[in-house]
């Protein structure tokens, strides 16, 4: 049951996955256009309403595509792009495949999204063939651990302040890596050009306190936020030794959790995001609403890293206390 579950979810993501593929800029590659013209339709071919590009109908066509520069060329256009019957369809072609211009704002979102949806596939998918390999009881400690804890001791252990902090700083990576991808969108909100791209509100790039290629905020963010996920779950594995072995454990360490928890950190990151909000405000001035909060990228993220910094306060000492009352 567990694996029929599994399977389904894999087949559901899966169809998420090729549906985003197609209705965004993933097929197409860059922003920056080589080349620009127009297209009338000669041919399609109808895929769907479920099937391997996603879910509703779509058409693969071939257009009489006659560029810029007065070639006149056959194309052929992936599944999403063009429609039957369509004429002197504004088109261009970057590294990739040909594509409608009508604008780029998935240009970040896209891809990043399709990343998401196929590392969830996956999961789901080895998820479904694990359901199906017959469980074996194992030992479920290693045999040469000095501090043994099994995973229903972690289990049992209260989620300290501490832990929580580290889990959603974890949270809060994954948050500001999809924040980057929505807040491009009004950025790439505009046909491509042959050479550089132009950006309909280049104001956005002031209002940032990081103006990063793009994607490279989002890669930067989802490591970290797996790096810090894997300190959680290892503190809480700490967490669940206090509890089994006490005051001996502790006392085998090389150093003794203190009391200290300085507020200069968050100091730190208070400054940030005030620094974060005269630069929003000093850029945008009259931006639509949604391009106010493209701008305030930096400052929801500084905000909620604030937020989360201050709600789960808690020393080291005062978290081996609130263990040693388990």
């Amino acid at each position: 049951m567990r694996a029929l579950a599994f399977g389904l979810a894999a087949v559901l993501a899966f169809l998420a996955l090729a549906t985003t593929i197609r209705t965004t800029d993933v097929l197409v590659g860059t922003v920056d256009a080589r080349e620009i013209g127009t297209a009338t339709v000669s041919s399609c071919t109808e895929h769907g309403p479920v099937g391997r590009w996603g879910v509703s109908t779509s058409y693969g066509c071939d257009a009489e595509v006659r560029w810029e520069d007065g070639r006149t060329e056959r194309v052929a256009f992936a599944p999403g792009q063009l429609k039957p019957g369509e004429q002197d369809v504004a088109v261009f072609r970057s590294n990739r495949e040909a594509g409608r211009n009508d604008s780029g704002q998935w240009f970040l979102a896209g891809p990043l999204a399709s990343v998401a949806l196929g590392l969830l596939t996956l999961w789901f998918l080895g998820a479904a063939v694990l359901s199906l390999v017959p469980s074996r009881k194992t030992r479920q400690q290693k045999p040469d651990e000095k501090w043994p804890v099994s995973k229903e001791d972690v289990k049992t252990t209260p989620v300290t302040r501490r832990v929580r902090r580290l889990r959603l700083y974890a949270w809060l990576g994954l948050a500001a890596a999809a924040a980057e991808g929505l807040a491009s969108m009004p950025f790439f909100d505009a046909p491509r050009r042959v050479g550089a791209f132009v950006s309909p509100w280049p104001a956005l790039e002031d209002a940032w306190l990081l103006d990063l290629p793009s994607g490279v905020l989002a890669g930067f963010a989802v490591l970290v936020a797996a790096v810090i996920g894997l300190i959680a779950e290892s503190v809480h594995k700490d967490a669940a030794r206090i509890v089994r072995y006490g005051q001996s454990y502790l006392d085998s360490r090389k150093q003794v959790p203190g009391g200290g928890n300085s507020w200069v950190p968050t100091a730190l990151i208070a400054a940030l995001a005030v620094g974060a909000i005269v630069k929003v405000v000093l850029a945008l001035g009259n931006a639509p609403v949604v391009v106010w909060l493209a701008g305030g990228r930096d400052v929801l993220v500084l905000l909620a890293l604030l937020a989360v910094t201050v709600c789960t306060r808690q020393s080291a000492k005062d978290m081996v206390a609130q263990l040693g009352r388990k």
